[in-house]
This record gives structure tokens, C-alpha cells and sequence, in this order.
């Protein structure tokens, strides 16, 4: 027998075919808490990718700022508000929104075992719940490490769509009411319309429900009469509850509900226009940047790499796939046959149920796509329906292993394992690294030179040097993650211009780090530029807003900087894009000169206050 830990451990549930008891459900939930520990825990040191956006938002939510109007931000409010509640529950501290990203991945793989197990049995609900314990980690690090929009949707995402197929099932024992189908609709709808608000994408589960139902009707008109499944009863059965049409309607109100308390919220704070601005206006503006050819070519290329280092879903989707179309083809094409295989004791139910996740699946992936960029993080859209195909597809080819010839089944066994295994090498080898760090005490040569290493270790020399400690930027060293944040304006009252920064550019994360309020509405130079952040450091670029919306946002930058006039400048972009610099733009020319270019730390160039900078040097002196 191969000897491969966690990838064995995956083979042998899914090729279990014994009932699973409630200890078994306990102890492999034990494996998912340990796993989503030990894969998430060593990465609490950093900041990754958006982060400091959602970290610095929510923190001027705590203070009492309204998001959008007084806040610039893009996404919509759902991951903001989720943050600012922490914040406001547990403090504004990193270990907060890491130990939280925990218990929401466990959340997940607990819907995800509910889910598997309705649809075909408790085994494939586990196995499911162990794969996104580990596979929700094993892609590029900032991007799943990290506590983004797409993360954060992928629990209602996952809920919703759970409930709204399971509104269409019936219950093991044959009987649902109709008022039970309703509030299924209805919850299902609102987690959807919760998702929604988190991320735009979510909107594409209601999509997904509309041709499940209509792939559900055809099904169904395809058996016989007297046949009731699991799904329902067919046609000429007397049928308690509601019709597709009313399921659909009842899932859209049910949207409705789940997405009233954030509008509710942008209404009652005033910034409606915003909201329209700076989510939807610019959100489908920045969707369309890219030309279709290039979004096409980007989603193969980005698809191909991603399940070329998550083999194991590939494999099991082919199973699954190829499976499902010839069980469709025999369906649609010949009914008799199906009857005289029902007659057999042939199950329809399974391949209904593989139909269901492939198709969940294309309309996830119809999502991903949509975004235009297929950055790392927009794969968690799709996971939750890899997930279940992946228990599923190892359960169907295990099961498939056995009637075939033991070499060809050892071949096809280890061709899985050694897969999985270089997924987990590939991916967490640096968290074997940081685990042997943190035992330690100190960092190896090999985590100083990772890039979210240096990257951090830079905007924390910022940070360190705009809030004047002693030894400036090179003092980075003796402070903690948190350190600078000791003794600053959100632990104390606002005293005066040192405790305001401003970033040009898109750094918040230096916001976070030196515990300094932001002296303007904008944390991104997107609105002020008309450039998305993501093309913004690059020659080639080209604004999506027009010089009178960009010159507007301007001007209310300079209004923001001239009632806090901050005592520290920072500008990020300029030093990748001169013609971005904050040096560009008439309108902030008079204000800047009262400000002087103290020199660069790292990619940074920082600007001081003249009247400040003079008193900085005569303390200098004296001391």
C-alpha cells in the first residue's frame, strides 16, 4: 500500500462504502478545523492584496465615516460592514479577520457536507467538506490567504444555492409541504441576495436556479408516470407545493430581502449617488477594460493553470463529465432503454445530481469570466461546486476501480496521490517554512526574501518613518505587526496634522500599519486618475473616466487635504508612473508646495509639511 498521508486519507473516504456514523461526522470535521488551522495560521503575519483596503474602510466605518460617501470604495458594502463589526466586537487586529477566515472556511465545508450528503450520501459530503478545507488554500498565496469579496461571498453563495435545489427535492421521506418549499425559496433567495452585496457575481446563483428548474422540468417529463425520485414526483403524480414559476419568484423576493439592509444602510447614510458611482459605474466601466479576445484568451490560460495545480479536480471532473453526457445522451435519445434500466434497477438520481453541479459549475464559471481579469481569488466562485464534483468523481472512480484489473488500479490510484501530493508541496511548502519559523523565534533567509515579505517589510518602513520614530524607517525591525500602532489617533483623540496621511496610489495597507487616519476620502487614486489600480503602475494604460469626472474628484480631494493638511505625503504611483505622479495634476500644484520631498524609502517618495519638516530639524538639533 502507498504510504501518502492526507492524499491516502482522501482515496480510502472516498471508496468507503459503509454507513457513516455521527462519530465519523464528528472526527473528520476534527481533520477539517485541524487542517484549516495549520494551512491558514502561519500567514497571519502579513497583509495580502486588497487587505489594507478592507481593513482601513472598516476601521473609518468604526469611527463613525460613511462608507461611499465619505469613503471611497469600490466593492459593494457587505465585506466592509462584515469587517467594521469585527473591528467593532473583537478590535481592529489582523489575528481578528485570520482566526475569522478559520471558522468561515469551516462554515463552508459544513454547508458543503449538507449539500453533498442531500444529493447522493453522507461519505461524499464529508469528502467534500476535507477537499475545501484544503483546497480553499492552494493557489496563490495573497489571493487565498487573504479575506476578500470572493471569499467572503463563497458562504451564502454556497448556502443559497443549497437551499434553493433543495427547495426542488423532495425529503427522504417523500413528503414536503408547500409552505416548506416557500421558505426554502425565500431564505435561499436572501442568502443569494446577501452574496450580492458582498460580491456582483453572486447574482449569477439565481441564474443557475432559473436553468435548474427548467432542466428539472425536462428531466421529469422523461420518466415514466408511476416514478417518484428523490427530486420529486413526475408528471401525473399529485403534487403537494409550488410550481417552477413560483419557485423563481419566490427565490427573486427572497433576493430582494437579502439585499434591503445594505441599501437600507447606503440610504440612510446618504450616499446613494456614491454607492452608483463608485460600485456600479465604475464596476461595469472597469469590467469592460479589456477587450474580449484578451478576457478570453486570459480565462484559458488562467483556467488551465489552475487545474493543472489542483489536478485532482480535473481528474475528477473528467470522470464526472464524461459519465453525465453519456447518461444524457441515453436519456434524451432513448426512453425505452432507460425504462428497461429502471426495470434494472439502473439509478437516475446520481447522474440528476452530477447534471445539477456541472451546471452550477458553468454558471459559476460563467462569473469568472465576467470579471475580466481571472485573478486568483475569483476561483473561489467555482470551488464550492469542484468541491462536490471532485468527492463525487474520486467516489465514482474508486467504486469503478474495483471491478477493473488491480495494476490498473494501482496506476490510476497513484496517479492521483503523487497529484495531490505535488498540489500540497506546490502550495504549502512555504507554510512548512513559516511553521518552522514560528518554532524558531525568527525568519529564515527563505521567508525574507518571499514577496509578501518584502512588500511588507517596505510599507512598514513607511509607515515607521511618517510616524517619526526615533530611528525612522529602520526601526521597522523592533516593532511587531501592530507595533507603530501603539500611541496613535485611533487609540487617543485626534491631535493635529501628524495624525492624518495621505496615500497617492494604492497602498492603504501603510494607513493600517502606522495607525494614522486617512486625510481623504480616497484610498485608491482610481476616482482621481480614472485609471484602475491594476493597470496604473504600467505605459500602457488608459483612463476610463473622463478628464472632467477625474478633475471633479480632484478638486474634492484638495478640499479633504486642505481641512486635515496631514503632515505626511506619500507617493506610491509616481515612483512606477511619472506621468500618474501627484506632481501631474494642476489642481493639487498650489497645495503641494507647501509640502518638500524628504527623499524615497524604498518604491516611496515621501513629502513633509515645510512649517513641520523645520520643526522636525530644530528638535534634531536640541536633542
Amino acid at each position: 500500500m502507498i504510504n501518502a498521508g492526507p492524499a491516502e486519507s482522501l482515496i480510502t473516504l472516498s471508496g468507503n462504502t459503509s454507513s457513516t456514523s455521527q462519530l465519523t461526522v464528528l472526527k473528520v470535521f476534527l481533520v477539517v478545523a485541524v487542517a484549516s488551522l495549520v494551512l491558514r495560521i502561519f500567514y497571519s503575519g502579513h497583509l495580502y492584496e486588497d487587505d489594507g483596503l478592507w481593513f482601513t474602510a472598516a476601521e473609518e466605518i468604526t469611527r463613525g465615516r460613511a462608507l461611499y460617501r465619505e469613503i471611497y470604495f469600490d466593492k459593494p458594502p457587505g465585506i466592509a460592514l462584515v469587517y467594521a463589526f469585527l473591528f467593532w466586537i473583537f478590535g481592529a487586529h489582523v489575528l481578528t479577520i485570520r482566526l475569522f477566515t478559520i471558522i468561515h472556511s469551516i462554515a463552508i465545508s459544513a454547508i458543503l457536507y449538507l449539500f453533498g450528503a442531500r444529493l447522493y450520501d453522507t461519505r461524499i459530503g464529508l469528502l467534500a467538506a476535507v477537499m475545501f478545507a484544503i483546497f480553499s488554500t492552494t493557489y496563490t498565496t495573497g489571493h487565498v490567504q487573504g479575506f476578500g469579496t470572493d471569499f467572503l461571498m463563497a458562504l451564502p453563495h454556497t448556502a443559497g444555492t443549497y437551499l434553493l435545489v433543495h427547495s426542488r427535492l423532495l425529503r427522504k421521506d417523500g413528503v414536503r409541504s408547500g409552505s416548506q418549499q416557500a421558505w426554502l425559496g425565500l431564505v435561499g433567495g436572501a442568502l443569494i441576495g446577501i452574496a450580492f452585496q458582498i460580491n456582483p457575481k453572486g447574482i449569477f446563483d439565481l441564474i443557475f436556479f432559473a436553468l435548474f428548474l427548467v432542466i428539472w422540468g425536462l428531466w421529469r417529463s422523461r420518466l415514466r408516470t408511476s416514478e417518484v425520485t428523490d427530486f420529486g414526483p413526475a408528471r401525473g403524480e399529485n403534487e403537494e407545493g409550488h410550481s417552477s414559476i413560483k419557485l423563481i419568484s419566490l427565490a427573486i423576493v427572497g433576493f430582494v430581502v437579502g439585499s434591503a439592509p445594505f441599501l437600507m444602510y447606503v440610504v440612510a447614510t446618504h450616499s446613494m449617488r456614491e454607492y452608483w458611482l463608485y460600485v456600479w459605474d465604475w464596476g461595469m466601466r472597469y469590467g469592460s477594460y479589456n477587450p474580449a479576445s484578451k478576457v478570453i484568451a486570459s480565462g484559458v490560460t488562467r483556467t488551465i493553470d489552475y487545474f493543472a495545480l489542483n489536478n485532482t479536480f480535473l481528474i475528477a471532473l473528467v470522470f464526472v463529465g464524461a459519465t453525465t453526457v453519456r447518461w444524457a445522451r441515453d436519456f434524451f435519445r432513448n426512453k425505452k432503454k432507460l425504462e428497461r434500466d429502471k426495470d434494472a434497477s439502473i439509478d437516475h438520481t446520481n447522474p440528476f445530481s452530477d447534471a445539477t453541479l456541472l451546471l452550477w459549475l458553468i454558471v459559476s464559471y460563467a462569473g469568472v469570466i465576467l470579471g475580466g481579469r481571472l485573478y486568483s481569488h475569483y476561483f473561489f466562485q467555482i470551488l464550492p461546486a469542484l468541491c462536490l464534483i471532485g468527492a463525487r468523481g474520486l467516489t465514482g472512480i474508486s467504486a469503478s476501480l474495483k471491478k477493473r484489473d488491480p495494476a490498473l488500479r494501482q496506476a490510476i490510484t497513484l496517479i492521483i496521490i503523487v497529484g495531490f501530493v505535488f498540489t500540497l508541496i506546490r502550495f504549502h511548502g512555504r507554510t512548512a517554512i513559516l511553521a518552522v519559523d514560528f518554532v524558531r523565534g525568527r525568519k529564515s533567509d527563505m521567508t525574507e526574501g518571499w514577496f509578501h515579505e518584502r512588500i511588507d517589510h517596505e510599507e512598514r518602513m513607511v509607515a515607521a518613518a511618517v510616524r517619526d520614530l526615533a530611528d525612522g524607517e529602520n526601526s521597522v525591525d523592533r516593532y511587531g505587526l501592530e507595533g507603530m500602532r501603539a500611541g496613535g489617533p485611533r487609540k487617543r483623540d485626534v491631535r493635529g496634522p501628524e495624525d492624518y496621511l495621505f496615500v497617492w496610489g494604492y497602498r492603504p495597507e501603510i494607513y493600517y500599519y502606522s495607525g494614522l487616519l486617512p486625510a481623504s476620502r480616497y484610498l485608491s487614486t482610481q476616482p482621481l486618475t480614472g485609471v484602475p489600480a491594476d493597470v496604473h503602475y504600467f505605459t500602457d494604460y488608459r483612463p476610463i473616466l473622463s478628464d472632467s469626472e477625474t478633475s471633479q474628484s480632484r478638486l474634492q480631494l484638495l478640499q479633504d487635504l486642505q481641512e486635515t493638511r496631514p503632515k505626511y505625503i506619500v507617493d506610491e504611483l509616481g515612483m512606477f508612473n511619472s506621468e500618474l505622479s501627484i506632481n501631474s495634476y494642476p489642481e493639487l500644484g498650489d497645495f503641494l508646495e507647501e509640502y518638500k520631498a524628504t527623499g524615497p524609502v524604498e518604491r516611496f517618495m515621501i513629502y513633509c509639511r515645510r512649517d513641520l519638516l523645520k520643526k522636525n530639524l530644530r528638535k534634531l538639533k536640541e536633542q
